[in-house]
């Protein structure tokens, strides 16, 4: 399964690649999800679960391409930062295959340990990088286990 987001660009971290969406710090989103089969029907989540979390990386510099964006100098994050209240993916509406991401705006907000743009002195342009995983946990009719999915999206936060 792959996770496509409209107005997302790509990045490729870890050779992993990523729909990457860019926030300010203090932005908050309510991102949409449609879940379809090869044919663009909607897909039935019910029973399905979603566990969301943020990893914290700091980079350099950003440069952006056509569809891609290039991270330069990128460090993980050396802390175990809390995760932010409210992060959550959530279902809609089950048999329509709706759900939706929530980004709170203490994504990158410098408390419990999460970085915060403004504080990386020496920095070119200031950036935190936050991959946020979406785990989905669904039953497989055939084998009768537990399939479980990570789908990964970039987050660039910038000081605003």
């Amino acid at each position: 399964m792959s996770l496509l987001l409209s107005g997302a660009k790509t990045i490729t971290f870890a050779r992993t690649e990523m729909a990457c969406l860019e926030v300010y710090t203090g932005e908050a989103y309510t991102i949409g999800l449609n879940f379809t089969d090869s044919a663009s029907n909607p897909v039935d989540i019910s029973g399905w679960a979603f566990a969301t979390t943020a990893k914290y990386y700091s980079v350099e510099t950003v440069t952006y391409g056509t569809s891609t964006i290039e991270l330069g100098n990128i460090t993980p994050d050396a802390g175990t930062p809390s995760q932010p209240t409210g992060l959550t993916t959530a279902t809609i509406s089950p048999a329509a295959g709706t759900a939706y991401l929530y980004i709170p705006t203490e994504l990158a907000d410098g408390l419990g340990g999460r970085p915060n743009p403004a504080l990386l002195l020496g920095k070119g342009d200031p950036s935190v990088l936050v991959i946020t995983t979406i785990e989905i946990t669904r039953a497989n009719a055939t084998s009768g286990q537990n399939d479980v999915s990570r789908e990964p999206i970039g987050f660039i936060v910038r000081y605003q």
